[in-house]
């Protein structure tokens, strides 16, 4: 993916009332740089009721909404800092909910790199000077280079 267009799906301070409007803004995003046809976005928030994506780690709650390739057009992550935390279910424990401060939201087109992209952000995300950087990113450029540092 080359620096400009990751650049595009960098955004900070989203102030979202609730999770649904969390994806529904950073979903917008995607849609607006054409990463995604114009049913992605219900589309994860449909998914996303089902099949919660909020994250307890050791430091910080995040959320990774996404949905079905199809809805997809190119393959990408909008990293999203919120301007103060959301309520998300918990995967895989949905009566948890955690207050997450960042999203990243995934438009993919292959299974495997959602495992991948998954992998990689819980094994970043443990690492408390990796959390310290994203959330002391005060812009959206130093938001990028926490981005470029630690997920690539």
């Amino acid at each position: 993916m080359e620096q400009a267009t990751f650049r595009e799906l960098i955004v900070r301070n989203v102030d979202a009332k609730d999770a649904e409007d969390a994806i529904r803004q950073v979903g917008q995003r995607f849609l607006d740089a054409g990463f995604v046809k114009d049913t992605y976005i219900d589309a994860v928030a449909a998914r996303e009721a089902v099949y919660p994506t909020g994250l307890q780690l050791a430091e910080i709650a995040v959320a990774m909404p996404h949905t079905d390739p199809q809805h997809v057009n190119r393959p990408g992550v909008c990293i999203a800092q919120l301007a103060h935390p959301v309520t998300f279910a918990h995967m895989g424990e949905p009566e948890v909910k955690v207050e997450a401060e960042m999203l990243f939201m995934m438009a993919i087109q292959n299974p495997d790199e959602q495992v991948e992209l998954l992998q990689k952000v819980l094994s970043v995300f443990q690492q408390p000077e990796v959390v310290a950087a994203f959330r002391a990113a005060d812009s959206e450029e130093k938001l990028f280079e926490a981005a470029q540092k630690y997920i690539g």
